[in-house]
């Protein structure tokens, strides 16, 4: 039997889950994106932002059920309430959910939210992970949450703020080899060499053979701009440790990039990289405009690549591509690059905004650039106050 739809129509405004970015266009959608994402959707499915949503569809008094439904406690009655709001599930899948619901209850609140921001820095959205973290923490200082929380740092280039966090974790646990090594690669990012060498020094002993000490003796290095002695410590580690090539191989290409040998840049890379085309179109972009249009070459090839492998982030692709034609002043082919990147990333970054609203100034569309500009500083604030809480 066919099962007919609470809202008739075609919603015009789609409501996008933060947590996932995906957008749904009518209740039954919501639904289904809330039973198969619910770790993601735990503190969304019953927020006003969603509520209000629902009330667009022509459905307020769905939305005032919602609304009751927020205040019910336990999470699992709360979320099964929601889930049952209409019939869209049968009671044999809701039944199956409850059982997992009622175990991640069970689970200690600091561990729930650790696991949230866990997947979201999974899904390269270290900033949006961060505020759980610090939830986490104030439930639970530990160092596991404290290295991950770190990490999420370090993926934000907030280096300072990784060692601090880092600090402390090895304060809690000075032995183990992973913590470590974070801290080490956190100290010789914040130019705290001699804290790093004492680390590596330190576990060094134990462990000998270990190529990511190597690397890191190499990133020390390179930071302290002794390439050569840079490349020899990751030759070390590439010999040592075939299974991280393409990670070596990529500092090494950055160190002959840094002595201006871009040919043995390029050289030092290998071709089974899946990151290949775009590390060489770097390169060759990073010689200036006259190498412009092979950059351009290369990108094509990497996205290309990444079309066929489903882990392609091809919407930032599109978007580095576009710089390459803005920078080439190939104006009408930037348009085209850029429109291809907005339509596979939902919701957009603020980098893809920006590039966008720099091309739309270079064709002349001045209102379009100013919209594309307040767009940007839209995103920057909603992720400042995500931070923040």
């Amino acid at each position: 039997m066919l099962q007919l739809c609470v809202s008739q129509q075609i919603s015009e405004k789609p409501y996008t889950f933060q947590s996932t970015g995906i957008r749904v266009y009518s209740i039954e959608e919501a639904l289904y994106h809330v039973y198969h994402y619910w770790q993601e959707s735990a503190e969304e499915f019953s927020s006003t932002k969603l509520i209000a949503w629902v009330d667009t569809l022509g459905a307020p008094a769905l939305a005032t059920r919602i609304t009751a439904i927020a205040k019910i406690e336990p999470f699992s009655r709360r979320m099964i309430s929601f889930l049952g709001i209409v019939e869209y599930f049968s009671e044999a899948e809701l039944t199956s959910l409850q059982a997992d619901l009622k175990a991640w209850e069970h689970r200690g609140e600091w561990e729930r939210l650790k696991h949230r921001a866990d997947r979201l820095v999974t899904m390269n959205e270290p900033a949006r992970a961060l505020p759980l973290y610090r939830r986490a923490l104030n439930l639970e200082e530990n160092h596991t949450l404290l290295n991950n929380m770190a990490i999420a740092n370090m993926k934000l280039g907030r280096v300072a703020e990784a060692a601090k966090l880092l600090a402390k974790a090895h304060a809690l646990q000075p032995d183990s080899l992973e913590l470590n090594l974070h801290y080490a690669e956190a100290a010789i990012l914040n130019g705290d060499f001699e804290k790093a060498a004492t680390l590596l020094k330190s576990v060094q002993v134990s462990h000998p053979t270990s190529a990511d000490i190597l690397f890191l003796r190499g990133l020390m290095a390179y930071h302290k701009k002794d390439y050569y002695t840079a490349i020899d410590w990751l030759e070390k580690a590439k010999a040592l440790d075939n299974r991280q090539n393409f990670r070596y191989s990529r500092k090494i290409a950055t160190c002959y990039i840094q002595q201006n040998q871009h040919d043995k840049a390029i050289a030092s890379l290998d071709k089974a990289d899946p990151e290949y085309y775009v590390k060489t179109a770097d390169i060759y972009a990073s010689q200036g405009h006259a190498h412009i249009p092979e950059a351009i070459r290369h990108m094509r090839q990497a996205i290309s690549q990444a079309t066929q492998d489903i882990g392609g982030n091809e919407a930032a692709l599109w978007t580095k591509l576009a710089r390459y034609y803005r920078t080439d002043y190939d104006w009408q082919r930037a348009n085209e690059a850029i429109t291809h990147a907005l339509a596979k990333e939902t919701p957009p970054s603020d980098t893809t905004l920006l590039e966008n609203a720099r091309i739309q100034k270079g064709l002349g569309r001045m209102r379009d650039y100013r919209a594309g500009l307040g767009e940007v500083l839209k995103v920057v604030k909603e992720r400042y106050r995500g931070e923040e809480r």
